[in-house]
């Protein structure tokens, strides 16, 4: 099935740990959402991300397939069953022109704006600088990372 990647799991050896059948896809863009920090996560001691509705901006992620048994199980680490996060199927935009659709994770009631865990912003750039993301996204990305030293 597919499967949209926003965050730490845009990088594929991180995401592999839990999804070893992932296989890129392409790059997608999830339009009229930003990306915020609005889960704090105690084991990397800091924000980590979910989307936020904001009409006209734009957000940069990976589009894989993964086996469905492999997402049941990541609904499990995500903490689907209870209730923090929700899986989503959403409309993408492909770097192929198309629109495709495919299942994403949000945080259920989003809290914060925490201060991002450093750890899983440079999952995040490691995966974009990976899948060759807009050079003004990851700078972005590089630029946030930098605020957290």
């Amino acid at each position: 099935m597919n499967y949209i990647a926003y965050g730490s799991n845009m990088f594929t050896a991180y995401l592999r740990d839990y999804c070893p059948s992932a296989k890129f896809i392409m790059r997608i863009y999830i339009s009229n959402y930003r990306l915020e920090f609005r889960r704090f996560s105690t084991d990397l001691q800091g924000g980590i991300s979910s989307i936020i509705e904001a009409p006209g901006e734009l957000i940069h992620g990976i589009l894989y397939d993964i086996d469905q048994a492999e997402i049941e199980a990541l609904d499990i680490l995500e903490n689907v069953p209870e209730g923090i996060y929700t899986r989503e199927t959403f409309l993408v935009m492909g770097e192929d022109g198309q629109w495709h659709h495919g299942d994403l994770y949000r945080v259920a009631n989003p809290s914060g704006s925490y201060k991002p865990a450093k750890r899983y912003v440079d999952w995040m750039i490691a995966g974009a600088s990976e899948h060759n993301l807009a050079a003004d996204y990851i700078a972005k990305l590089v630029a946030l990372r930098e605020t957290l030293d």
